[in-house]
């Protein structure tokens, strides 16, 4: 709520001037709810629409992170373990996207 407010007050004079960079990651609703609003906030933002990936695409994510996840937890995730959890995820789970399923 007001945090959101005052960061972007803070940022806005380093933005504009070209000072700070910024990537961040929101949600349609929260992007105008938050930014929309706020018109010279908004002009400093080029919006990037980022599609959920498929069921396949996140099994591949999920292949390209399982190495760096069993060397922390001392573990093995089989391909057969990732597949299964990312199309029961698909299936199961409505609140949330993938890969954050």
């Amino acid at each position: 709520g007001g945090g959101a407010i005052d960061a972007a007050n803070i940022m806005k004079p380093a933005l504009s001037r070209g000072e700070l960079q910024v990537i961040g990651a929101t949600t349609i609703e929260e992007y105008r709810k938050y930014v929309e609003k706020d018109k010279a906030l908004e002009r400093r933002f080029q919006p990037v629409t980022v599609p959920e990936p498929t069921v396949e695409e996140t099994i591949q994510i999920l292949r390209g992170l399982a190495r760096k996840y069993e060397a922390h937890h001392k573990l093995r995730y089989t391909d057969e373990a990732l597949v299964a959890c990312v199309k029961f995820a698909s299936q199961y789970i409505n609140d949330r996207f993938l890969p954050d399923k």
